[in-house]
């Protein structure tokens, strides 16, 4: 896809996340009082991103040792859980690596596009396994290992909202950038046209 192309599908997808996210947010809803985490909004700039991808890193590095605390294996032999648990733990558990490579990248070029929206759409995709794995340790396992799942969904779900309206913001100005830029570049072909054309010549006189 051309670049431009990229940043036009990026801002249009953007904007409709906003309606598909009102779904999301009945979802987390559902969530226990206790475990909600506030939904900072505003616009953010590129040290607010920075703070986005820290608070993912964190969370992300508390994921990996809770998820090595649950045993789908166990949930399988011993209560006859679904086989399909066990490959979304391992499914978290390269999420959770693949994300925590992909903000490292993020963190140093905040007005990446590209890279931004590969740290949404891997942050997204893990919190839906999240979600499953919390569905399962409410039926086959602790309370307390189903809270922790939840507070984890809770932060996961808020680090994604922050990140989501900074990218919006990102792809306006990135398109604004470009159609501005492409105009100056148009006026300035336009101006060198004119000055490399040859001068036209005038109508001998007749003698």
């Amino acid at each position: 896809m051309r670049v431009g192309g990229l940043r036009a599908a990026a801002i249009a997808w953007l904007t409709l996340t906003t309606v598909a996210s009102s779904t999301v947010e009945g979802q987390q809803s559902r969530v226990p009082p206790a475990t909600q985490v506030p939904v900072l909004a505003g616009l953010e700039n590129p040290w607010d991103a920075r703070k986005i991808i820290a608070e993912v890193q964190k969370d992300t590095a508390q994921l990996q040792p809770l998820l090595s605390q649950i045993n789908p294996q166990t949930w399988i032999d011993t209560k006859g859980a679904p086989t399909t648990y066990l490959v979304q733990w391992q499914s978290a558990q390269q999420q959770s690596n693949d994300l925590l490579a992909i903000t490292k990248l993020f963190a140093q070029k905040t007005e990446s596009l590209s890279q931004g929206l590969d740290t949404y759409f891997r942050l997204e995709a893990l919190e839906v396994t999240e979600r499953s794995l919390a569905q399962g340790a409410q039926q086959y396992d602790s309370r307390a290992q189903w809270d922790k799942l939840n507070m984890m969904i809770a932060h996961n779900f808020a680090n994604r909202e922050r990140l989501r309206n900074y990218l919006r913001d990102l792809a306006t100005s990135t398109e604004q950038n470009f159609k501005i830029a492409d105009q100056e570049a148009q006026r300035c072909r336009a101006s060198i046209s004119r000055d490399t054309l040859p001068a036209p010549k005038g109508k001998s006189k007749r003698q």
